[in-house]
């Protein structure tokens, strides 16, 4: 089935407290390197994993599982509710959660990869995972997320996007359109279905249609404002939020921290965002 959405009831008898308004809520996005190193590196990264204590996980490459499988394996990081987009298949989007979901939408018809869109708590979260190889479909699956998205921006929803972009933000484009090395490799990318560059430099329109339909770029203004650089040539994983969260962000950076730990889980770096009243209604944000 290639679009499918569900309404995911609890159980009668079932009653989970909703998470407190003030409370801190912590969600990783994490491209896993086809099902965490090609599968040998699953203990160490889970161990990791827990001692975030994230709330919600936003996975790309997540390899042949299920979404019952998974949510076995996400035990392994203390959560109980799992997805995955393309069951059994290599490089499928997933997404895990301490706390059930309300609905659970997954789309891989005319995407590359495809989206998992879920609300947990009356937040909504998408997973996504752009095209690695040409900037055009790039272009054209933004613009099918911000589809998507446009009516629940527009009605005030919380929404936050995360994953594997496969291409930088507008703000970083002096400095990776400046960059030699990382242009002269995309440069030589020479088989046929491969056009990552739009006249030799790096192109933005994917970008630009989230910006345009209501998301943020979170982590660039938050590394920005804290100095911090992380130890990448060009960021393309990263944390798109809708605005009325801009103000609830504790944290947004991509994590290099541990720089060759994290080189033997993956070639991504997991992206961490904090946020502080997640839960607490617009009109009580403090």
């Amino acid at each position: 089935m290639k679009f499918k959405r569900l309404l995911v009831a609890l159980g009668a008898g079932i009653a989970l407290a909703a998470p407190a308004a003030d409370e801190l809520t912590r969600v990783i996005g994490y491209n896993v390197l086809i099902g965490f190193n090609r599968a040998e590196r699953i203990e160490e990264t889970a161990n990791w994993l827990r001692s975030r204590k994230p709330d919600v996980i936003l996975f790309q490459e997540i390899a042949r599982q299920s979404s019952e499988s998974f949510a076995r394996q996400a035990k392994l990081w203390d959560h109980s509710y799992a997805a995955v987009c393309k069951p059994w298949q290599d490089y499928s989007i997933g997404m895990t959660s301490k706390r059930p979901f309300e609905m659970l939408e997954m789309r891989i018809d005319g995407l590359h990869h495809g989206y998992i869109l879920a609300r947990i708590d009356g937040v909504y979260y998408m997973s996504i995972h752009l095209s690695p190889f040409r900037y055009a479909v790039r272009i054209r699956e933004t613009e099918i997320y911000a589809k998507r998205l446009k009516p629940l921006l527009a009605a005030g929803e919380k929404v936050i996007m995360m994953g594997d972009f496969n291409n930088p933000s507008p703000y970083d484009a002096a400095r990776v359109n400046s960059n030699a090395a990382a242009l002269e490799a995309r440069r030589y990318e020479t088989r046929p279905h491969i056009e990552n560059l739009r006249n030799g430099f790096f192109d933005f329109q994917c970008m630009d249609n989230l910006l345009e339909a209501g998301l943020e770029d979170v982590c660039f203004f938050w590394m920005k404002k804290h100095n911090y650089r992380p130890d990448v040539g060009v960021r393309i994983d990263m944390a798109m939020l809708s605005r009325n969260l801009e103000d609830q962000v504790v944290e947004a950076y991509v994590d290099t921290t541990r720089r060759e730990f994290f080189q033997t889980l993956s070639d991504h770096y997991p992206v961490i965002l904090t946020l502080k009243n997640l839960h607490a209604p617009n009109n009580e944000v403090k």
